[in-house]
């Protein structure tokens, strides 16, 4: 390398890196910013009332697995609100027989894990095995399952019948699974 090209180079790779860093932080700064933004997580879906419109709905679909001592299905929860609400964990699950009155006690719903957002009209799913009573206990109670989102006090009814067995959590038959994303309202389409 002759004497006069040495100092060039080094300029030049100066000059570059001077221009590099400020470009990198800005970057970097702007990546931040938008991290931050996505970050941002919409309130809580709260329950849907019947006479009025918003809230999450719960719907249960028909059973999608039935197995030896029980039968998985896949309940849903739809934003029917006019803006963006979160939902995220395991959902809460008990057991009313036909008069109203819990048998068993709750399932209590867990509200950590990744939340997911549902904008107007938007469905989430989860999980929900319901156990044969009858391979459980010896005087299973008819009723219906009763769904509480994380969060939530009030129960939904899960609009699913079955037996449950006396001083169980759940009625000894429920186990819901995580909300994880979904498409789609139930039963419609565009």
């Amino acid at each position: 390398m002759n004497p006069i090209s040495r100092p060039l180079t080094v300029a030049l790779t100066l000059a570059g890196t001077a221009f590099l860093v400020p470009a990198v932080a800005l970057a970097s700064t702007s990546h931040s910013a938008a991290a931050r933004q996505t970050a941002t997580v919409a309130p809580a879906c709260d329950n849907a009332n019947p006479a009025l419109p918003g809230g999450a709905f719960v719907w249960a679909s028909l059973p999608g697995d039935g197995f030896a001592g029980g039968a998985g299905y896949v309940v849903e929860i739809t934003n029917e609100g006019r803006s963006a609400c979160t939902v995220r964990g395991v959902p809460g699950a008990a057991f009313q027989d036909n008069d109203g009155h819990l048998v068993g006690g709750e399932i209590p719903a867990v509200g950590k894990g990744t939340p997911v957002t549902l904008k107007p009209g938007a469905t989430a799913h989860f999980s929900l095995i319901i156990h044969d009573a009858e391979a459980l206990c010896a005087h299973p109670v008819s009723g219906q399952v009763v769904v509480y989102l994380p969060g939530q006090k009030q129960p939904q009814d899960g609009q699913l019948a079955a037996q449950g067995c006396a001083g169980l959590p759940g009625g000894g038959v429920l186990s819901p699974g995580i909300i994880t994303a979904s498409t789609g309202i139930p039963l419609y389409s565009d």
